[in-house]
């Protein structure tokens, strides 16, 4: 509706100002920030940006259609009737410009998923962004270390580093190779025992999770497009449409025995765009 009121002189007409344009801001910076720094598992992330865009769907809520103007009058003497209908027909409604609000939040909201969706795959300063570093644990599901001398011959499970479990990015396969010791190009000083590797669960191909192990052939195997990788010798691939090994992790043991990554991955996780 027009209002109508009196007011000191030189009063400009008003206009309401969107609000929730900062919760936007906040919203894109946690999903940009989660993605980039802070590895958080592909679910938290997704929540994260859906609640950025349903902040921005808020925003741009309160500026669809026309708002109306409120009349400032420049002496608090109330005019006559005729007056008065003639400056409420004159107070119409406006829209309000939103070029500037749309505009910016289109900019922010490109800007972090852009961010998210490159670095998920890059890596900083020539590494990749996972949690893996050095001295960090290897650790189950439930947080547990684990000694080497605690995993079979044959054994096989997906690990992760202490404190990001369950981080997509950083999760890795654990074997103990049942038929032989591992060969180059398996970098042998990332060994344990000859034969404890560690590669990431990330498929080179298409970015599956790496979920099989064949014993009698010590074969690590991704169920999305048959992509198969020799854990004996490198994680080199022998079938199916990966062309790239999966990157070796780096593996030692502490003073007391349990299994710690000696440094982060050397090469770029998962698919290789570009």
């Amino acid at each position: 509706m027009t209002g109508v009121r009196p007011g000191a002189a030189g009063d400009r007409l008003r206009r309401p100002v969107p609000v929730g344009v900062g919760a936007v801001a906040a919203a894109l910076l946690v999903a940009f920030v989660a993605g980039v720094f802070l590895d958080w598992p592909t679910s938290a992330l997704g929540l994260a940006l859906t609640g950025a865009l349903l902040a921005v769907a808020v925003v741009v809520g309160q500026v669809r259609g026309p708002v109306a103007r409120e009349l400032v009058w420049p002496d608090e003497r109330c005019p006559g009737d005729a007056p008065v209908a003639t400056a409420a027909a004159a107070a119409v409604a406006t829209p309000v410009r939103r070029r500037w609000v749309l505009g910016g939040l289109g900019g922010l909201g490109v800007g972090a998923l852009a961010g998210v969706g490159l670095l998920a795959w890059s890596g900083r300063d020539g590494g990749p962004v996972t949690a893996w570093r050095r001295g960090v644990h290897l650790v189950t599901a439930e947080g547990q270390r684990i000694r080497a001398a605690d995993v079979p011959v044959g054994g096989f499970g997906t690990v992760w580093p202490e404190g990001s479990v369950r981080a997509d990015l950083s999760a890795v396969v654990l074997v103990r190779l049942a038929t032989q010791e591992a060969q180059p190009p398996t970098v042998l000083d990332w060994v344990v025992g000859d034969r404890i590797v560690a590669y990431s669960k990330i498929c080179t191909h298409a970015g599956c999770p790496v979920g099989l192990y064949q014993e009698d052939t010590d074969s690590l195997f991704c169920p999305c497009h048959q992509a198969t990788f020799d854990a004996a010798r490198g994680a080199v691939p022998t079938f199916g449409p990966a062309s790239r090994p999966l990157p070796q992790l780096p593996l030692g043991v502490d003073g007391d025995g349990f299994l710690v990554a000696t440094d982060g991955f050397p090469t770029p996780i998962g698919p290789v765009r570009g």
